[in-house]
């Protein structure tokens, strides 16, 4: 017969591992509706202050401005979903909002 103390042992490891992942899932989801959702606040000629300053109320978000051959565009993601949404936003030379859309 199995000892009992290692059953509960067993037992409530798989109940933490159960609310991790029950508590991961939760927060991976809310991560991403925060990229999407914030994402689609960004139509054309919004001001690219507007854009930071309404990132900036995201719990879950980070952001970064890039510089290339298409010009600057600034990329909102969260480390709670790997990346896997982003949002980038594409800025006209006079800093208004070109396109944004969720990658």
């Amino acid at each position: 017969m199995p000892c009992p103390r290692k059953r509960l042992v067993k037992i409530i490891a798989a109940v933490a591992l159960g609310v991790a992942v029950v508590v991961g899932a939760v927060y991976w989801n809310e991560a991403r509706k925060e990229v999407v959702f914030l994402c689609g606040n960004f139509g054309p000629g919004v001001p690219e202050a507007s854009v930071r300053r309404q990132l900036d109320t995201g719990h879950f978000l980070r952001y970064r401005t890039e510089d290339g051959p298409a010009g600057r565009r600034i990329v909102a993601d969260s480390p709670l979903t790997l990346g896997r949404y982003r949002c980038v936003v594409e800025l006209e030379a006079d800093g208004t909002v070109r396109a944004a859309r969720v990658e």
